[in-house]
């Protein structure tokens, strides 16, 4: 049998606009607050399905790993930004360090004693930092240095999977108590 590739043809595009009853049409939103809220957790969401897609398919196990891992650090990324941003905070950078200490300083502000399941989801910003400080240690083969990346698996996706939803939990939470404090809808 003779397969013959199909390459992209003259006139082809990406973005088509499309009847708004085809049950393919995803629409965008120009908000940017609902963009905010909708961002973090579509990355989240994705990590969620490439893993379920890792854990059933073997083959093609090693191929996805990495994108379901940058897609979860970039929902970490975005939570955190997220919730500093309603703050009325500016966000910056991809350093999840500097973002979760932005965050701590937020939650903690005239507080005296951290709220539940504070310490450990810094524990665990801390680990995903060490794995991938700058958002690149999951897209790229090496740094701009062209130095390669220390981590490696093998990862327990189950368990990568049942933590990240823990995390979305306590920053679904943690967002409604900080809209809440600083005054933001």
């Amino acid at each position: 049998m003779n397969i013959q590739p199909t390459f992209p043809s003259v006139g082809d595009r990406l973005f088509i606009q499309a009847d708004v009853r085809d049950s393919a049409v995803a629409g965008l939103t120009t908000d940017p607050a609902e963009r905010f809220y909708r961002l973090p957790l579509g990355y989240k969401r994705a990590g969620d399905v490439l893993t379920d897609k890792a854990a059933q398919d073997h083959i093609d196990r090693m191929n996805i790993i990495y994108s379901a891992l940058h897609c979860y650090r970039h929902a970490i990324e975005l939570f955190l930004k997220q919730s500093i941003d309603v703050c009325g905070e500016s966000s910056h950078g991809h350093v999840l360090d500097d973002l979760w200490k932005q965050y701590y300083a937020l939650v903690m502000k005239g507080m005296s004693v951290e709220p539940d399941g504070l310490a450990a989801t810094g524990a665990l910003i801390a680990e995903m930092a060490a794995a991938d400080q700058r958002s690149d240690g999951f897209r790229y083969p090496t740094d701009t240095a062209g130095r390669t990346f220390s981590f490696a698996g093998p990862i327990d996706l189950a368990n990568l999977k049942i933590v990240m939803q823990r995390l979305e939990t306590f920053f679904e939470c943690g967002y409604l108590d900080l809209c809440q404090r600083y005054g933001a809808t």
